[in-house]
């Protein structure tokens, strides 16, 4: 998740306008669309289809690796119109799937190394998406569309060797895959030119896991995963010259593993959230944002621990007056320990910056405890 900058609250933040359906209507292939009717449907619709193929396949060399490298990309968009009277009604329908494949073989031969490599990695991709769009002439319209994404990718190494002048052998082999998933929804409605309510949500999920082998005079391996989930919305409502409102709000978390074989072991899980709230009114202008997030990471028989919060506000009147205050605490430290100076550490800070007429002022404080520090910032 990002951080929330300065923008005119007229607009959604990155976070809600980055979903999935805003950006269907510039993703449609080059073709033209050919106008047919499609008897399955029984009113009389316009029916529009286009789709595309692409494949392709390659075989090149690396030095002693030969690589194959293979895609398929297919589209698919339905366009289906219908005017009744000043009412029109669009429904736009897409869908596309994608898988890449590359492959790696090799032989080494040299004094010191005779070895074989094989590798693989695959990656596919499916995602399917609708936009619905009714207009009211001569007054406005809404809109409503929704995408879904799949994706999933493998990865697979293994490598064998051996030093003909020590005869020692060495193996390495290794094991990935991945997966995610996300759906975004996307309504918009605007009863009259400039005035309208926007509504953006989307949620995904996801996860992997790798694991990996080595010999090379000795035993060694390593195992590992990630799940992680998250969440973002955002809503605003436009009135033209007179105000405009937004907000938004975004969570995610995730848990993880990861060690290696046979004694050192790594665990942790964290989350964060952001928020933000900000309009316009006549000159005035707000923004306040806010975020936190938390980390816990465990190694053997310690617990480490950090954690955040930050308040950042805006408010101005345009060519008369600006402020802008923030503030952010911060927490680190490792648990369970015996010298309580150890045990964790919090940051305190506070600005302010005012501007009146074009004339600045700063104020800033920074406190730190343990031990206690307070400085100028």
């Amino acid at each position: 998740m990002g951080k929330h900058s300065r923008r005119k609250p007229s607009y959604l933040p990155k976070v809600a306008a980055g979903a999935a359906p805003l950006a269907l209507l510039l993703a449609g292939p080059a073709t033209s669309l050919a106008a047919q009717t499609d008897p399955a449907i029984p009113l009389p619709l316009d029916h529009q289809r286009e789709g595309t193929l692409d494949r392709g396949a390659g075989v090149t060399s690396e030095g002693d690796t030969s690589v194959l490298r293979g895609f398929v990309n297919s589209t698919e968009r339905d366009v289906y119109r219908k005017d009744l009277g000043d009412a029109k009604v669009v429904a736009d329908v897409r869908r596309s799937v994608s898988e890449n494949v590359e492959t790696r073989d090799g032989v080494t031969v040299r004094p010191d190394n005779v070895g074989v490599l094989t590798a693989s990695k695959t990656t596919q991709g499916v995602t399917q998406g609708q936009r619905n769009t009714m207009k009211l002439d001569p007054y406005g319209g809404a809109v409503a569309g929704n995408e879904t994404n799949l994706g999933r990718s493998d990865e697979r190494l293994t490598e064998a060797a051996v030093d003909p002048r020590s005869d020692t052998p060495s193996l390495i082999a290794e094991d990935g895959r991945a997966i995610d998933a996300s759906e975004g929804t996307y309504h918009a409605v605007r009863p009259l030119s400039g005035f309208g309510v926007i509504n953006e949500t989307q949620q995904h999920a996801g996860g992997e896991f790798g694991r990996a082998a080595r010999l090379d005079g000795g035993f060694s391996g390593d195992l590992g995963g990630l799940l992680e989930a998250g969440r973002s919305s955002g809503h605003a409502v436009d009135l033209g010259n007179l105000a405009t409102v937004g907000a938004t709000s975004a969570q995610h978390g995730d848990g993880r593993f990861d060690g290696v074989l046979p004694l050192d072991a790594r665990s942790g899980a964290g989350f964060g959230q952001e928020h933000a709230f900000g309009g316009t009114a006549g000159p005035m202008s707000g923004l306040v944002t806010t975020g936190q997030d938390a980390d816990l990471a465990r190694q053997g028989g310690g617990l480490t621990g950090t954690g955040a919060n930050t308040i950042n506000g805006d408010l101005g009147i345009i060519e008369v007056a600006q402020v802008h205050g923030s503030t952010s605490t911060s927490v680190h430290g490792l648990l369970p320990t015996v010298d309580p100076a150890e045990a964790g550490r919090v940051t305190q800070s506070g600005t302010l910056d005012l501007t009146v007429f074009d004339r600045p002022a700063h104020l800033g404080v920074t406190a730190d405890a343990l031990p206690l520090e307070l400085r100028r910032s």
